[in-house]
C-alpha cells in the first residue's frame, strides 16, 4: 500500500496573532479535547505525527482574520516550508458582486485555490441568494474553487448547488465534510442528486462532529462511493478538530481500511486531491 497522501482539509493555528474568535471567544465550541486542538502545532509536528508520507496539503481558512483574510495566508507561506500546499480561503458568498470581487482581488496569492464560506444550519439559505450564481460564475471566471459547507439534507439548498453546478460547469465545488449527515435517509437522496454533476466533489471527512457510530460511517463512505465513483471522493483530516475523539495517524489508517484496493486508496488519500487542487 501507498503510504503517500495529500491531505485537502487541515487547519493550522496561531492563536498568538490572529483572532479565532470562534475559537477563543467568550462561546467556544464546546468540544472535548479543545485544550488538545487549541494548541500550536507545526508542520515538522504535524509530519512526524503519522507513518503516512505527507506529500502535500490544503490549509482550509480558520479565522485567523476574516476582515483581512490575505494575512492568514501571509502567515501560512511562513508557517510552510517543507510541505507542498495550496489554501481555501475566506469570501462572503452572498454578498453584493462588486464587494465579492473586491475581497478576491484582495486575496489574490500564488497558494489560493479557493474559497470557503460555512453555511451551515440556517446560514444556509445564503445560499439561496440572488448574488450567489454572479459570485460563482466569477469565481469560475478565476479558476477557483467553491467549498461548500452546509448540511445536505437541506435539500432546497442541495438542489441550488446542483444547480449552479449544472449552469457553470467550469466552476468546481467541492462539499466539505461529507454534506455533514445526520437523517441519512435525506443525505442520501441529496448525494444521489449531487454526484449527477461531474464537476461536484466531495471530502470524507469531519465525522468527530456528528453523531453517526461507525457502522453509519462505513454505509457513509460506501454510498458516496457507489455515487460519485472513485474520482470525486478525497479523503481529508480536518485536522487539529479530529482530535475530538481520533489521532491524525489512526484516522489515516482508518480511512486505509475502507478501502478495498490499492486502487481505491492511491485515488482517494492522494491522487484526487493533486489532480483538484495541484498541489
Amino acid at each position: 500500500m501507498s503510504t503517500k497522501i495529500i491531505d485537502p482539509h487541515v487547519h493550522f493555528f496561531n492563536l498568538s496573532e490572529g483572532q479565532y474568535s470562534w475559537l477563543q471567544g467568550a462561546s467556544p465550541p464546546a468540544w472535548p479535547n479543545l485544550d488538545k486542538i487549541k494548541q500550536p502545532v507545526s508542520e515538522e509536528d504535524l509530519i512526524q505525527s503519522t507513518d503516512f508520507k505527507l506529500a502535500g496539503l490544503v490549509h482550509i481558512e480558520a479565522g485567523f482574520d476574516n476582515n483581512a483574510p490575505i494575512n492568514e495566508l501571509h502567515w501560512l507561506t511562513t508557517h510552510l516550508k517543507k510541505t507542498p500546499f495550496k489554501a481555501i480561503s475566506f469570501a462572503q458568498i452572498d454578498q453584493e458582486t462588486d464587494y465579492f470581487s473586491a475581497a478576491l482581488k484582495n486575496i489574490q496569492h500564488t497558494h489560493l485555490a479557493g474559497i470557503r464560506d460555512i453555511t451551515e444550519g440556517n446560514d444556509a439559505t445564503r445560499l439561496l441568494n440572488k448574488n450567489c450564481f454572479d459570485n460563482l460564475e466569477y469565481l469560475s471566471h478565476l479558476k477557483l474553487h467553491f467549498e461548500a459547507q452546509f448540511e445536505l439534507e437541506n435539500i432546497p439548498v442541495t438542489e441550488k448547488i446542483a444547480h449552479y453546478a449544472k449552469q457553470l460547469p467550469q466552476l468546481q465545488i467541492v462539499i466539505n465534510h461529507a454534506g455533514l449527515p445526520n437523517n441519512t435517509a435525506l443525505w442520501q437522496q441529496a448525494i444521489k442528486q449531487l454526484a449527477k454533476h461531474c464537476n461536484i466533489f466531495i471530502k470524507f471527512s469531519g465525522f468527530e462532529l456528528l453523531a453517526l457510530n461507525n457502522h453509519q460511517q462505513i454505509e457513509c463512505f460506501n454510498t458516496i462511493l457507489k455515487q460519485f465513483g472513485e474520482q470525486r471522493i478525497m479523503f481529508a483530516s480536518n485536522f487539529p478538530v479530529c482530535q475530538i475523539n481520533i489521532s491524525y495517524n489512526n484516522l489515516w489508517h482508518s480511512y486505509s481500511g475502507l478501502c478495498h484496493s490499492e486502487g481505491t486508496w492511491h485515488q482517494l488519500s492522494y491522487k484526487n486531491a493533486k489532480l483538484l487542487y495541484q498541489v
